[in-house]
Formats: structure tokens, C-alpha cells, sequence
């Protein structure tokens, strides 16, 4: 079987490593839109290449299917019965971890939904989005009684970020891509990251300080305990001395043109990288079906 079927996952996961490794000078919410991008489509780029391998490997595409078909797969030779072994085995842990990544984010957000929305009666300094119909800011009372007025409404518009840009959406996403292909971890952790810096740029642009919002980002990161991460976005739940950091720097860029050509461009990258071997099989399987 020629390693060519298995160059899409490659290129697409090498892209992915490159723009978490180098990030590029540009606005937080550009940077996680390429992202997600870029880490769902090595995700389903996986998943596909684990089926044609089982398929092959099955023989359910016979010789007589390439006289219909122009050899559409046949060039690729026969895939060992060995190899199609380990590919259902992949394909049978990626659906468990996948089942079983929703079913805990399930759980964690019937938890943060049951502590309702607004104040609650917690002595640790914490605050978090949670997002759908029932969602909302959640503010504990040991930050109201730690931050100012001021910090209070830095804290409500970064929250308020998050649930208007969905980035739950994100990180959900990000999160069941690790669980398909694990290489996929690193630009993941960027995404988590990019999502804050968004959050971030969004308070600071809402108050009119960016200073504030570092000192507000670092006080309560100071005061809570170190915690595990989620899937609802929280103030302090990722990278905070860089982010600190950036927001004492310069305001990034809004990139209106090169944002979205760079996003542009990433779907142009993924499909170039995915047609060369795998649109021929999905116009295979669509006529099988």
C-alpha cells in the first residue's frame, strides 16, 4: 500500500504544529478560528484515512469496482490484514474517547449550571462562563469581596466574551480532536490560550485599560488555587503570565484583511492537502452508498 494515503494527516499536522510554534502577529480571534480550523480538519482527515484502510483491508472494494470506477483505488495496492486490525482497533479507542470526552463535558456543565448564574455562596475567588439558554456569567463571593468595582467589571466583560463568541464551541472541538488524534494536544493548548487572549482584548477594549485588566487577571489567578481545566471558560483558566504579559504589551492588530485571508487560506491549505488522495474515495464511497 503506498504511504501517499497517509500524506494529508501529515501535512495537515505539521501545519497545525507550525502555527501553534510560531504564532503569528495577529489578533487572538483569528488565530483560534485558523486553528480550529486547521486542528478539525487533521481530525476528520484521520478519521477518513482509518475507514479506507479497514475497507481495503476488509476487501469489500474489489478489482471489478475499479472498472466502474477508473481505478480509483486500486493504485494503491492491498492493505495487510494486520494493518486493517490495528485500524479498527484505533478507530473502536477514538469512539470511546470521544463518547467519552462529551460525557464528561455533559457533566461538568449540569455542574456549573446547578450553581445557577450571578453570585454564589463560595468563599474561593472564581468566575465562569457557562454557556446555553440557562447559562450565564457565575461570580463567586469571595472575588466580590476581593476585587474592586472597577476589577468587578473587567471580570464581566471578559465572561461576557466568551459566551458571545461561543468559545465553548471551540474548545469542545479542539478537545474531541486531541481525543481522535493526540498529536493534535499542543496546537489545542494554543487554542485554549487564544481563546483567553481574545476574552482579554475584549475587556480591555470594553474598559479602556488594558492595565487594569492585567492586574485584575493576576490578582485573582494569585488568590485562587491552582485548578484542572474545564470545559466552560474561566478568568484565570489558561496561560496567565503570558497573557499578562501581552495585555502590558501592544494592542494586537485587528488584521480585517489578513485575517481573514490567513483563514481563508487555511481552508485552501486543508483542501489542497486532503484532495490529492482522499477526494477520489469519498466520491467512491458516495457511490457505493
Amino acid at each position: 500500500m503506498n504511504l501517499e494515503i497517509y500524506l494529508p494527516v501529515a501535512l495537515l499536522a505539521l501545519t497545525n504544529m507550525l502555527m501553534a510554534w510560531r504564532q503569528p502577529r495577529m489578533h487572538p480571534a483569528w488565530h483560534a478560528r485558523v486553528l480550529v480550523v486547521l486542528t478539525g480538519a487533521t481530525a476528520l482527515t484521520v478519521l477518513a484515512v482509518l475507514v479506507f484502510v479497514i475497507m481495503i483491508a476488509a476487501g469489500t472494494l474489489k478489482a471489478a469496482d475499479a472498472t466502474v470506477m477508473g481505478n480509483v483505488l486500486i493504485d494503491h495496492g492491498q492493505v495487510p490484514a494486520p494493518v486493517g486490525g490495528v485500524a479498527i482497533a484505533a478507530l473502536l479507542l477514538i469512539t470511546a474517547a470521544v463518547v467519552h470526552a462529551i460525557v464528561r463535558w455533559r457533566g461538568e456543565l449540569r455542574k456549573a449550571r446547578a450553581l445557577g448564574t450571578g453570585v454564589v455562596a463560595d468563599e474561593h475567588p472564581f468566575a465562569v462562563a457557562v454557556p446555553g439558554r440557562e447559562g450565564g456569567v457565575v461570580l463567586s463571593k469571595g472575588l466580590m469581596t476581593l476585587l474592586s468595582r472597577r476589577e468587578l467589571e473587567v471580570v464581566l466583560r471578559h465572561e461576557a466574551a466568551h459566551l458571545k463568541h461561543r468559545h465553548h464551541l471551540y474548545l469542545m472541538a479542539g478537545a474531541l480532536a486531541t481525543r481522535i488524534f493526540p498529536a493534535l494536544v499542543y496546537p489545542y493548548r494554543t487554542l485554549a490560550y487564544a481563546l483567553e487572549r481574545w476574552a482579554d482584548e475584549d475587556a480591555a477594549k470594553a474598559v479602556g485599560d488594558r492595565v487594569l485588566v492585567a492586574r485584575t487577571i493576576a490578582r485573582v489567578a494569585l488568590a485562587q488555587p491552582a485548578s484542572s481545566p474545564s470545559a466552560y471558560p474561566a478568568l484565570t483558566g489558561s496561560h496567565v503570565t503570558r497573557r499578562v504579559e501581552a495585555l502590558l504589551g501592544q494592542t494586537p492588530p485587528d488584521n480585517r484583511f489578513t485575517g481573514p485571508a490567513l483563514l481563508g487560506g487555511a481552508w485552501m491549505a486543508t483542501g489542497t492537502a486532503i484532495s490529492p488522495t482522499l477526494t477520489h474515495h469519498a466520491t467512491f464511497l458516495v457511490l457505493l452508498l
